[in-house]
């Protein structure tokens, strides 16, 4: 009866200790699987769809548009209308990575302006990115010229390859505009 005590407290420890040596190697092969590559994959966020623009609003922002954009109601119908229009308020992208630098080219075209060739920097890991170009043509409609002047002052995105947000600043204000793919 000793013996068998003696036996059994031999085996609990045992498998004890084997628990515990199994929980720790679960422990490890998570932590292996589970480290994730926080940058991201800037060719399929940018590349091979055309954006069309949704909202256009202040960072903190709730509306789809900035309260002010418009002068009048009509003014805001008119934008309104000319948004529903395929074509205008578009963005694309031909985005390469070498060496670990995403740059390339994108295209826009709001009403009657457009941005052609403009080079483009990404950066997927601080989600950093800059539009260099010029607008050729000219708005006079509200909404277009905020279009075309916030894509010029673009400094960060957020988004995947369904939707995307770009910040932008607007003297002191940082404005968003969120679009999705078409």
């Amino acid at each position: 009866c000793i013996i068998n005590q003696k036996r059994n407290k031999e085996m609990k420890k045992i498998i004890h200790t084997k628990s515990i040596g199994y929980c720790l190697l679960m422990f490890a092969v998570l932590l292996t699987f589970s480290a994730c590559n926080d940058e991201d994959d800037v060719a399929e966020i940018f590349n091979g769809k055309t954006w069309k623009l949704a909202r256009l609003t202040t960072e903190k922002g709730k509306e789809q548009f900035y309260s002010g954009l418009w002068s009048s109601d009509k003014e805001k119908e008119n934008s309104l209308e000319a948004l529903k229009q395929k074509g205008n308020f578009t963005l694309s992208f031909d985005i390469a990575e070498v060496n670990g630098e995403a740059t390339g080219t994108a295209k826009a075209h709001g009403i009657k302006a457009n941005i052609e060739d403009a080079s483009v920097k990404v950066d997927g890991k601080e989600r950093s990115l800059s539009l260099n170009g010029k607008v050729t043509g000219a708005e006079t409609d509200k909404l277009a010229k905020a279009f075309m002047a916030g894509l010029l002052n673009v400094f960060k995105y957020e988004g995947d390859s369904k939707s995307l947000t770009l910040y932008f600043k607007d003297e002191n204000t940082v404005k968003v505009m969120g679009f999705t793919a078409q």
